[in-house]
């Protein structure tokens, strides 16, 4: 799907919403909302990206958390410019490989173990997201059923079993025998080159089942502070719920906006609120004041990504630029 079909769903979307749902309320419970609530609520999201930091410092401890917390701000902005929420992510592993490796001087292997590691650090953070979400719904089964809770288990069951399939030997070399047949020299240095390293780095990670548990441990962590900012969020524009609750709608949201059919997730982030939140009896007008509120916090932190990447990192990449154009002589 390109970038102008996902635009126009995230429109469409948003006006079916606005159509559905009256405005002038939404505005009405923006305006009454607690000042003091949305500053933790800011403040809770913004420990979210610190966490989600040192949780991949927790795969990369050679790497400062302040340089690594500056870069995950910034996927934050490229998240929201380019369309699917794990476009961010993706950005985050180019520019750390890039920028981490020629700044460090190290080889094209080191670069492969630090894309690997942004996308293991990803997956572990999947998985406390599971975790947790299927948590909230086990407790509140009453309310969401049962079938919910069957399907993230078994989305759970599968992502473990991918990252194990991916990190067995006779795995990876099918992989690497299909995609490299009857391959030129165009194709290994370009795909099978860099895919070895990934693979290599990967069976490395998951050797370190003490390094894999404490990043889920962390990726917990994580989501109980984006649990608990959106729970303040959502008293302060009046929805009053149980943690269990919020533990189980942002952790679903959260998993639907990882499809790839709308900019940022803009428009299926307010719609599946609206759905979820409706099924414990919250009002549609204060859902989607809740979701435009998740957006704006998002949009914050964003363009705090922004000033980051034109100062911090544009002096950073000036610099090693400045180191690598010296001579040796």
């Amino acid at each position: 799907m390109g970038p102008r079909l996902k635009a126009l769903v995230s429109a469409l979307l948003v006006a079916l919403l606005l159509w559905r749902v009256d405005v002038a309320e939404v505005g009405r419970v923006l305006a009454v909302a607690s000042p003091g609530l949305m500053a933790l609520a800011g403040l809770l999201f913004f420990l979210m990206h610190v966490l989600n930091a040192l949780k991949l410092r927790v795969l990369l401890p050679e790497l400062r958390a302040g340089r690594l917390l500056a870069y995950t701000l910034v996927a934050q902005l490229y998240a929201l410019v380019l369309p699917g929420q794990l476009a961010g992510e993706a950005v985050k592993a180019y520019r750390l490989s890039r920028d981490e490796g020629r700044g460090e001087g190290r080889g094209e292997g080191d670069g492969g173990r630090i894309v690997s590691a942004v996308a293991f650090d990803k997956v572990t953070g999947i998985v406390g997201l599971l975790l947790l979400t299927g948590s909230g719904l086990a407790v509140q089964s009453a309310r969401f059923g049962d079938g919910l809770l069957v399907a993230v288990v078994l989305v759970l069951a599968g992502l473990v079993a991918a990252t194990a399939l991916l990190a067995w030997a006779p795995a990876r070399a099918l992989l690497l025998a299909l995609l490299g047949w009857r391959a030129g020299r165009k194709r290994e240095a370009l795909l099978l080159g860099p895919l070895r390293r990934f693979l290599e780095a990967w069976r490395d990670q998951t050797r370190r089942p003490g390094r894999a548990l404490l990043s889920v441990g962390v990726g917990i962590a994580v989501q109980v502070a984006a649990v608990a900012g959106s729970q303040a969020l959502g008293l302060a524009v009046g929805i009053d719920q149980p943690f269990s609750v919020w533990s189980a709608v942002i952790g679903l949201m959260s998993v639907i906006v990882l499809m790839p059919v709308t900019v940022a997730g803009i428009g299926l982030r307010e719609a599946s609120l609206v759905g979820l939140l409706d099924l414990v009896g919250v009002p549609h007008a204060e859902s989607l004041a809740l979701g435009f509120g998740i957006l704006a916090f998002q949009v914050m932190v964003a363009l705090l990504g922004a000033v980051i990447d034109l100062t911090v990192l544009r002096d950073r990449r000036a610099g090693m630029e400045g180191v690598a154009g010296r001579s040796p002589d």
